[in-house]
């Protein structure tokens, strides 16, 4: 009897499709989350909701490639409630993309892609009163980041690797500036606590931190 392969598919290919179904069903289980959690907390008596939305400029150190030349995308949503009249706490729930990237100067081209849900808790303290609001704001805090995807794209083409600890723990300083009630740009520097790859279980890999630099804009329901 003969077999036919016509519709044979590998297996490397079919474990592929599997990961990239998760992947997509996380973002679509995370989305709708955090659409609950912004309209349960918008109810909330003393909480106020906003839309969080920029840009990442992150590195690794440890990867013998220097500047913050990866650029990625971080958005989100965030809450927060007055403490006193000046102080806030705030939680945050973003998608963020990080890791490093070489440029021309590198003689081996190199790209490390790290995408994580994070989830940032800080506390504000606010300055410069005018027109019954406060204009700036100054923080720190402390995020936890849940990995969804790291790769790593060299000469060879694009790989999915999995040394990276699926949390990543980062302390963050950062400031705010409101034009108006509803509306503030923001500049934060986020560093990791624990190193992105562990030792123990991988013992010959380099010592990786990763830093980075968030641009955000925020817009208050």
């Amino acid at each position: 009897m003969n077999l036919s392969t016509k519709n044979y598919i590998p297996a490397s290919k079919v474990e592929s499709i599997l990961q990239e179904s998760a992947i997509h069903m996380t973002k679509k289980t995370i989305l709708a989350l955090s659409l609950l959690f912004a309209l349960g907390l918008c109810h909330a008596q003393g909480f106020k909701a906003g839309i969080v939305l920029g840009g990442n400029m992150s590195q690794i150190n440890g990867d013998l490639i220097a500047g913050f030349n990866k650029l990625g995308v971080q958005g989100g949503l965030k809450v927060m409630r007055d403490v006193s009249d000046r102080m806030t706490w705030s939680l945050e729930l973003l998608y963020s993309e990080k890791g490093s990237r070489s440029t021309s100067r590198d003689l081996d081209p190199l790209k490390i892609k790290v995408n994580y849900v994070e989830f940032p808790l800080t506390i504000s303290w606010k300055d410069w009163l005018a027109d019954d609001y406060y204009k700036l704001w100054f923080e720190g805090g402390l995020s936890i980041g849940s990995l969804i995807s790291s790769k790593i794209e060299d000469v060879g083409g694009l790989v999915p690797v999995d040394e990276f600890r699926k949390t990543d723990i980062s302390w963050l300083v950062g400031a705010t500036f409101f034009s108006k009630e509803q509306l503030a740009f923001s500049l934060r520097y986020a560093q990791s606590i624990n190193l992105l790859v562990n030792l123990d279980e991988n013992p010959t890999h380099p010592r990786l931190r990763g830093f980075f630099l968030s641009f955000r804009a925020l817009y208050f329901l």
